[in-house]
């Protein structure tokens, strides 16, 4: 397992650089659009800065980096869950990216990293799903750890430095 724990924060940095490159662009160039055809999803992210959401992205890296520090540090199936299941979070996030895309028929920031880090994290759950005894709950726990993270994460990115 020890192989993969840098995994976890080293695909969130390189998927979220991209986020963090063309979020403030993409916004400006589609306010218009997302007010009308996705309201909701214009209130989540009006107001965003590229220092708030850059203080996010460092903010949930941390998080990520002490789940990968804790699970070699400590190395037992417990921490390993918690890691298992921020992975599963992480990779869930890729997917939503991707739906995204689909969804506004055009290309977002998070696309193209998110087509590179899915096939590796698919690959990587298939391995630690074999080397790990799987506690569905110890899982669970790391995916409410990263969703209660990015809630927490998306509050900063209107934040003004």
């Amino acid at each position: 397992m020890s192989i993969f724990a840098f995994a976890l924060p080293m695909l969130f940095i390189f998927h979220d650089l991209e986020e963090i490159i063309g979020m403030r662009i993409f916004l400006d160039r589609n306010e218009e659009m997302l007010q009308r055809r996705f309201p909701k999803i214009h209130r989540l992210f009006h107001g965003t800065t590229n220092e708030g959401f850059a203080l996010a992205v460092a903010e949930e890296f941390v998080v990520f980096a002490i789940i990968a520090l804790l699970a070699l540090w400590i190395d037992n199936q417990f921490v390993w869950n918690i890691w298992l299941g921020a992975f599963i979070g992480l990779t869930f996030h890729y997917v939503v990216h991707i739906g995204q895309s689909i969804v506004l028929r055009k290309y977002i920031p998070a696309l193209a990293t998110s087509i590179v880090c899915l096939p590796i994290s698919i690959y990587i759950l298939k391995q630690c799903f074999m080397m790990l005894t799987v506690d569905i709950w110890q899982m669970a726990l790391g995916v409410v750890v990263v969703a209660v993270n990015l809630v927490c994460a998306h509050k900063m990115t209107k934040w003004r430095l």
